[in-house]
């Protein structure tokens, strides 16, 4: 996988932890934040065992994972 690769699954990760159709604060939207910050890590884990010069807190930092 390329650099523009990684941007761009960040960008779709960061995507769907923001564009909800949920209340704020709602058990729902708690529930899709978590699932979404689990997807990112398991594939920063995947990527970065990919790529030894995978920089993973960058990664998750442009996923809006808190790391």
């Amino acid at each position: 996988m390329t650099k523009k690769d990684y941007v761009a699954l960040a960008i779709a990760l960061k995507a769907a932890r923001i564009n909800h159709e949920v209340k704020p604060g709602s058990s729902s939207e708690l529930s899709r934040l978590r699932g979404t910050e689990q997807a990112a890590l398991e594939i920063a884990d995947t990527l970065a065992s990919e790529n030894p010069r995978f920089n993973r807190a960058r990664f998750l930092a442009a996923c809006g994972v808190p790391s």
